[in-house]
């Protein structure tokens, strides 16, 4: 950033901050209690805040099974194309199927990359997730588990090894509920991915391995009453992933929205079907005990001019999440500046009960200044049509008045340059005659002092002029006297 916009960001986001200091809060601060669950790990957060709403030992390391599939089709909607040819080599059928969750797919099948996510979401397909890590990890399922790693750092990610893409039994494979959260959160704002997830049935074509179509069906029974269990269907649900190994037990991830305000819960080590049950609860909880408020509709700068547009604004999409029947005013507010993105002024972060409920964005409103020219033919030909037109003295006093306020000078960067340079010289000028006329006294008596200098300096001169001419007059007597 330049000197002028680090100079605009501090007072921008200094400005808003003063205009909106938060109320001193005369009730403590308090966070809902949430239910009692029987998973012994969980984790609920707020997708758009990243603001957690109930947990439960959220940070213990845990295997994950098949919820490891969210983060490699998280990478494969970033890394690829839907129509991509996916090939499934020798390693990724018969290494991945037998006694696991799979499709039956064969050694060089061809699918798209569509297909594929498809098979890996919603039938929980381990061939399918291992097809794709090698496809985006070039051919190398090494690089591609690296990719896994360096992507949960990006999110924050502090408790996590991935070791291969489908979650199957390695002791070298864990991650936690909090990280899963985050991983889970990242992928549901990508469109495509949450398309995919959420679909109840999909039919995948023949391929050029098998003549007849191959049917999907979602496992999550919070989606679609998976082998007609329909106990378990939640309205708000959007989607999710189901897992399950003897070591991991029952892990589960659900996506589940109402109006703006979209969550997503995952609970790990858990039993069956607890799993469902204890989702369902805290998701109840959350929707009854929490909101969303847009920040954009109170964060007002009293000190902007209502005929003029802000130099800065609040991201409008910015919100937070507080409990039900808390105010925006109780909330706290803390300014941070960022200088990572040249249309990013500062952040403000917004906190409650020591919890960071969101943010938002300071960004810079690129004002334009409209400027409007006329020529001198135009103004010409206006007065000739008056002139021309009969008015009556009051219609041509408006007339006149319109025309007035029509007029605008183009103002330009040069233009106003010469303003303030005419300005700063017209100040610098009256100074100087200001301070000449307070010692203008000083200048007439050096003058004066001068002049009678000059006088005495010529009145000595002739009188030694007047003395040499006498002693040469007696000189030139004196020789004629001799002679």
């Amino acid at each position: 950033m330049n000197i002028l916009k680090k100079l605009i960001c501090f007072v921008s986001v200094a400005v808003i901050g003063l205009v909106s200091l938060p109320q001193i809060a005369l009730a403590e601060e308090k966070w809902p209690s949430g239910p009692s669950v029987q998973a012994p790990s969980i984790c609920v957060m707020e997708i758009t805040t990243g603001t957690i709403l109930y947990e439960h030992n959220m940070d213990e390391v845990n295997y994950p099974a098949s919820i490891t599939k969210i983060m490699t089709g998280l990478l494969a909607v970033e890394n690829s194309e839907p129509d991509e040819i996916v090939t499934f080599s020798k390693e990724a059928v018969y290494g991945n199927e037998g006694d696991t969750s799979h499709i039956s797919r064969d050694v060089n099948e061809e699918m798209t990359m569509e297909e594929c996510l498809y098979g890996m979401m919603l039938e929980s397909a381990n061939e399918c997730a291992y097809a794709i890590g090698e496809h985006i990890g070039g051919g190398s399922m090494k690089a591609f588990t690296k990719m896994m790693n360096d992507r949960a750092e990006q999110l924050g990610c502090t408790n996590t090894h991935f070791n291969n893409p489908n979650g199957l039994p390695d002791e070298d494979h864990w991650t936690s509920a909090h990280d899963m959260a985050l991983i889970a959160a990242e992928a549901y704002k990508n469109e495509t991915f949450r398309a995919i997830m959420g679909t109840k049935s999909y039919t995948i074509p023949p391929t050029n391995k098998h003549d007849e179509e191959t049917p999907l069906h979602n496992h999550h029974k919070m989606v679609y009453p998976f082998h007609g269990d329909y106990s378990y269907l939640y309205d708000a649900c959007r989607g999710g992933k189901t897992g399950y190994t003897n070591a991991a037990g029952s892990t589960l991830v659900t996506y589940a929205q109402k109006d703006n305000f979209p969550i997503v819960c995952v609970v790990m080590r858990e039993k069956s079907p607890d799993q469902y049950t204890d989702t369902r609860e805290v998701f109840d909880y959350c929707f009854e005990h929490f909101k969303l408020l847009p920040v954009a509709d109170y964060e007002v700068d009293d000190s902007a001019d209502e005929d003029r547009e802000p130099f800065a604004m609040i991201d409008q999409k910015a919100t937070i999440v507080v409990p039900a029947d808390v105010t925006f005013d109780e909330v706290s507010r803390n300014i941070r500046y960022d200088d990572s993105d040249e249309d990013v002024l500062g952040i403000i972060e917004y906190s409650y009960a020591d919890r960071v409920v969101g943010q938002a964005k300071v960004l810079m409103n690129e004002q334009k200044i409209e400027t409007f020219t006329f020529s001198e033919n135009e103004l010409q030909e206006k007065e000739e049509a008056l002139q021309q037109e009969p008015v009556s003295e009051n219609e041509g006093e408006e007339h006149a008045q319109k025309e007035k306020k029509s007029i605008h000078i183009e103002l330009s960067g040069k233009m106003i340059a010469k303003i303030v340079g005419m300005i700063i010289g017209a100040v610098i000028l009256i100074l100087l005659l200001v301070w000449a006329s307070q010692h203008a006294y000083i200048f007439r008596q050096k003058i004066a002092t001068l002049k009678s200098n000059r006088r005495e300096r010529t009145r000595y001169r002739t009188i030694r002029d007047t003395r040499k001419s006498k002693r040469r007059e007696r000189n030139r007597r004196s020789k004629k006297l001799r002679f």
